[in-house]
């Protein structure tokens, strides 16, 4: 903020349950965080009360493709599938839990909350493309299948 010469205020909130007016924003982001770490079923019904209509909600995670391909034991990416994609919700690791809906699940939570599906961006790193938190392996699963993606979503403009 000091080096921008803007003020504004900072809330530290669960993105659950977010101390605000209705329909305080016209954006809503997330870069995975919340989306990946909190409840889809509290998150989005949250982001579509935070939002003005016609407002742009966007977030960045992972895809159904990863939690159907990592064993939970060794936190590995497998080339088969190793984990159930109908019933996907949470996932629990040793030190860490993690959300994911099939992708029929995502858009009809998004139509139940008044959201238009805008884009779904599946990124793909290119060839040559290093990483500080992927290793090798990872890096060239991701060029096979979607690793990570992106929603770009709009509140309806009418109910």
């Amino acid at each position: 903020m000091q080096e921008a010469g803007v003020e504004f205020p900072l809330i530290e909130a669960s993105a659950e349950e977010v101390p605000l007016p209705d329909t305080s924003f016209d954006i809503v982001f997330c870069d995975w965080g919340a989306m990946t770490f909190c409840d889809p079923y509290r998150t989005v019904p949250e982001a579509s009360r935070l939002l003005r209509r016609g407002g742009l909600f966007a977030f960045s995670g992972s895809t159904p493709f990863q939690f159907v391909c990592q064993d939970v034991k060794t936190d590995v990416l497998t080339e088969r599938l190793v984990n159930d994609y109908f019933g996907m919700h949470r996932m629990e690791w040793e030190d860490e839990v993690n959300f994911q809906l099939t992708y029929g699940g995502w858009i009809q939570l998004f139509r139940r909350e008044g959201f238009v599906v805008e884009e779904l961006i599946e990124t793909r790193p290119p060839e040559g493309t290093t990483s500080s938190y992927r290793n090798e392996i990872e890096m060239e699963w991701a060029r096979r299948w979607p690793m990570e993606h992106i929603w770009k979503l709009r509140k309806a403009a009418f109910p």
